[in-house]
C-alpha cells in the first residue's frame, strides 16, 4: 500500500488577489503563506516520508523544499506536476478565465467539436492535464510500494489527482476543495484507492 499525501502550495500574492498563476507564472508567499508553511511542516513531521515530489514552479518547490528538509530529504521537482496550461488566457483573472472558457466551450460544442478536443488557444484541457499528471502519479505508486510520499502541487493538479483516483471524469473535479497548505491523503493498494482525507486544514490557524 502506497500512502500519498497531496499538498497544495502555501498562499501567494497572486492567490490573495485572485490572479491566475497557471502554468507559467509565479509570485512570492504572503505573510500568511509563510505562516502556513511553518504550520504545514510541523503537521507533517510525524509522517514517515520517503520522498517529496513537486511541481517545478517556485510556489510548489518552496513548499516542498521545506517539507523535505524536515525529513532530511531533497525535493524532486517535476514539470509534469504544473498547473493546467490555459495558453493565451494566462494573463486573465480567475473569474475572467472561467467566463471566457464557458462561452468558448459552448461555442465549440455547437460546432460539433468533441469535448476532449476543446482547448483554450495554445493551451490544454482537463484531459491533457490529467494524462500528464497521472502518468507521474502512477509511476510514483509503482516506484514506492509500501511507502509514504508527498506530492506538492496546485489547486487544479491536486483536484485532478484526487478525482482520477476515484475514477471520475476529468471534468468532474471542480467541486473538490483545495485550500492553500491543505492536505489530502490517499492510500493506494493495487488498483484500489482509499480516500482518507481531502483538504484537511486543521493544522492551519490564523
Amino acid at each position: 500500500m502506497t500512502k500519498i499525501i497531496i499538498v497544495r502550495h502555501c498562499e501567494t500574492i497572486f492567490n490573495s488577489s485572485g490572479k491566475i498563476q497557471s502554468y507559467y507564472k509565479d509570485s512570492d508567499f504572503t505573510e500568511k503563506g509563510k505562516k502556513q508553511l511553518a504550520q504545514l511542516v510541523s503537521r507533517l513531521k510525524k509522517e514517515k516520508i520517503s520522498a517529496v515530489f513537486c511541481s517545478d514552479l517556485g510556489r510548489a518547490l518552496k513548499t516542498a523544499e521545506a517539507i523535505a528538509k524536515a525529513h532530511n530529504l531533497k525535493s524532486i521537482p517535476l514539470k509534469g506536476l504544473r498547473e493546467c496550461d490555459i495558453g493565451d488566457w494566462h494573463d486573465l483573472s480567475s473569474k475572467e478565465a472561467i467566463a471566457k472558457w464557458t462561452v468558448f466551450y459552448e461555442a465549440e460544442k455547437k460546432k460539433g467539436v468533441k469535448r476532449e478536443e476543446i482547448r483554450p488557444p495554445n493551451g490544454e484541457n482537463s484531459f491533457d492535464h490529467q494524462k500528464r499528471v497521472m502518468d507521474i502519479v502512477n509511476k510514483i505508486v509503482e516506484d514506492f510500494p509500501n511507502e509514504t510520499v508527498v506530492i506538492v502541487g496546485h489547486s487544479g493538479t491536486n483536484k485532478l489527482i484526487i478525482s482520477s483516483l476515484q475514477n471520475k471524469d476529468p471534468d468532474d473535479f471542480y467541486n473538490i476543495e483545495q485550500s492553500n497548505a491543505g492536505i489530502s491523503i490517499i492510500e493506494i493498494n493495487g488498483k484500489t484507492a482509499k480516500i482518507i482525507s481531502v483538504n484537511d486544514t486543521s493544522h492551519i490557524t490564523d
